[in-house]
């Protein structure tokens, strides 16, 4: 069965990579996840390890087993490696897994040099924004997602679990060039989407540090505070000259909802910038992903799950759709 069926304490478990396993075949051991002080069986011995099944393991950083299972786990690798095509031969599959890590490192460089310049911007708590470098950024996102390729598995492994306002502003970014490249933009609006994604809460810049790092739920007055920061991400902007309407319109209408729930101005249905609709689903996408001080982290998985059950009168169905797709 593919479900958490008991928790295991004070076992030993060692770690084991997840390239280690077949994709189609049933797998000889148990294999777990770290919950707090305790290991939780998420696949039973026996299971066949379909995609969906892989994709659930790839959410977790670490895999473990029983090392009383260590035995099995030698003769499983054993008969992988006599499977193996002989030396010289190089499969197809072989040749998409090594595009797919150059891609990766490339996603994942591009990453890198991104968040340290956002870090910069929201540590400085300067309003003079550096567009060319914020541009320079932009653009090379642009460039890393030419090929068309399906990346979401390759970001998912990048993006951190721990929250923070600067990773949290290219994850959102990230996801939405994947759902910018799924509609067809052009390179000019998937620059412009990409730029409202990675600065669409630029507007903390002016909201109390003390209230953006508390740990326990905010109270009623600070909780308002905090929902100013998507009208006031819109005025530094047009501060800083920018004046691109689906920029200043996805930063500013990005917690409006389809039922009218939202804010600043409670916008509803197609009234909500495209932009504004792809930023909101992107935003959501990545809070239930990363691990915040009151819950841990949903599963992309169960996350996409939350939002197309519990959410569809709030998010646009049609987008929310795009990144289930992707993730099969």
């Amino acid at each position: 069965m593919a479900k958490v069926v008991r928790v295991v304490i004070n076992s030993h478990f060692s770690t084991i990579k997840l390239d280690m396993l077949r994709k189609g075949e049933p797998v000889p051991f148990d294999m777990y996840v770290k919950r707090y002080n305790d290991f939780v069986i998420i696949i039973e011995a026996g299971t066949v390890l379909d995609e969906v099944l892989y994709e659930k393991l790839s959410q977790h950083l670490q895999i473990y087993i029983s090392k009383n299972d260590s035995k099995k786990l030698q003769e499983y690798t054993v008969d992988l490696n006599d499977e193996n095509p002989q030396k010289g031969q190089v499969s197809r599959s072989q040749e998409k897994l090594s595009e797919s890590t150059d891609l990766e490192k490339q996603l994942a460089s591009v990453y890198s040099s991104a968040s340290d310049l956002m870090e910069s911007i929201f540590e400085s708590g300067n309003e003079k924004l550096p567009l060319d470098a914020i541009s320079n950024c932009v653009y090379k996102i642009v460039n890393t997602f030419e090929s068309g390729e399906n990346v979401l598995p390759l970001v998912l492994k990048i993006f951190p679990n721990e929250y923070s306002t600067h990773d949290h502003s290219i994850d959102v970014a990230y996801l939405a060039a994947i759902i910018g490249k799924m509609i067809k933009l052009n390179n000019q609006e998937l620059f412009n989407l990409i730029f409202a994604a990675l600065l669409h809460d630029v507007g903390k810049l002016r909201i109390d540090d003390t209230i953006l790092e508390k740990t326990s739920f905010l109270e009623d007055d600070e909780f308002e505070s905090v929902k100013l920061h998507s009208e006031l991400g819109y005025e530094i902007l047009k501060l800083n000259g920018i004046d691109n309407q689906t920029v200043l319109k996805g930063v500013r209408y990005h917690h409006e909802r389809l039922d009218g729930s939202g804010y600043p101005e409670g916008l509803k249905g197609k009234m909500i910038p495209r932009s504004a609709r792809i930023i909101a689903i992107c935003d959501v996408f990545d809070a239930l992903t990363t691990n915040r001080t009151y819950r841990t982290h949903f599963t992309s998985f169960e996350a996409l799950l939350l939002m197309k059950r519990e959410m569809h009168t709030q998010l646009d169905e049609t987008f929310v759709d795009m990144l289930i797709q992707l993730h099969r």
